[in-house]
């Protein structure tokens, strides 16, 4: 069996505008208040890259191989929804960050709670919602 994590359907919105985007729940990404790294391309599709709005945070990072990447703070830019076939929870109001060497998007602990995502099982992909819990398992995507 391959690699398991937790992943979940995503809508993420802005205006008018909207993208789904399969985003690995990551409990070590902690926050101080809702956020989700994505990389440029899902950025691009809800029109925050490479046209970045005002009020925005780049900070470059060096990495341990040495070399350095850049991430784009966005505060507050978007709202977050998980799509599963029997219902929709959300909106969350979300801040997004860019990141340019991002393979997928990451859920940050805070986003997880505030959209009631609870983890039952993290090596088998197992996880409900809030007010599941004693009734359902969910399935990682």
């Amino acid at each position: 069996m391959g690699r398991v994590a937790i992943r979940l359907r995503l809508r993420l919105t802005r205006g008018d505008t909207n993208t789904e985007v399969i985003a690995l729940v990551n409990s070590g990404y902690e926050t101080t208040e809702p956020e989700i790294l994505v990389p440029p391309v899902t950025a691009k599709e809800l029109h925050l890259y490479p046209q970045l709005p005002q009020g925005v945070i780049i900070k470059e990072y060096r990495l341990a191989d040495g070399s350095t990447t850049k991430l784009i703070r966005i505060t507050k830019a978007i709202y977050v929804y998980v799509i599963e076939d029997d219902r929709i929870v959300g909106p969350v109001e979300s801040s997004l960050v860019i990141a340019e060497r991002a393979e997928e998007p990451l859920i940050s602990d805070k986003l997880a709670s505030k959209l009631g995502i609870v983890a039952l099982d993290l090596g088998e992909g197992l996880w409900c919602f809030r007010d599941e819990i004693g009734k359902v398992a969910r399935r990682s995507r």
